[in-house]
């Protein structure tokens, strides 16, 4: 199923320039339920947009997309997803070397100091409630004949 869609994906690639991507209709589409929880889908679009995602029992979601760049270039970015968050897997744009566990060191000196003010006070406006609506309903037995359709109090809507 993936290398139909890889394959979809580059069989567009020229035309889907071409498109705008919130008109872009989809191609391809596909979806499984394992019915043990295991569950995904996969879709093509015509603007060269493709994406696969596949769920584990234990909800852990792996899964890749690939979309044109303006520069004409296929980019795809391969993920998971679940309990240890998100990661990404693979994706040759991205760049390396950062692996967002080490953050930047903390200085007190850089920090902006925190101002206490006191809490605005806000005024309530009392609302007026509006006067209940006296519906014209009639208990009457119906007519057989009457047309709930037609509005009685429409003169353009008489038989």
């Amino acid at each position: 199923m993936l290398k139909f869609v890889v394959a979809s994906c580059l069989a567009v690639a020229a035309a889907g320039q071409a498109v705008d991507p919130k008109n872009a209709k989809i191609l391809k589409e596909q979806r499984f339920n394992a019915g043990d929880g295991r569950f995904g889908s996969a879709y093509a679009q015509e603007d060269g947009v493709v994406f696969r995602e596949e769920t584990g029992a234990a909800g852990e979601r792996v899964g890749q997309y690939s979309y044109i760049g303006d520069d004409g270039r296929t980019y795809t970015v391969k993920y998971t997803a679940g309990k240890d968050g998100f990661r990404i897997l693979d994706g040759s744009h991205i760049p390396t070397g950062a692996n967002g566990l080490n953050s930047a060191p903390f200085n007190p000196k850089q920090a902006a100091p925190v101002v206490s003010q006191p809490a605005p006070v806000q005024q309530t406006i009392p609302v007026q409630q509006a006067a209940p609506v006296d519906y014209d309903y009639v208990d009457a037995p119906v007519d057989p004949n009457f047309n709930p359709f037609i509005n009685p109090h429409d003169p353009t809507h008489r038989d």
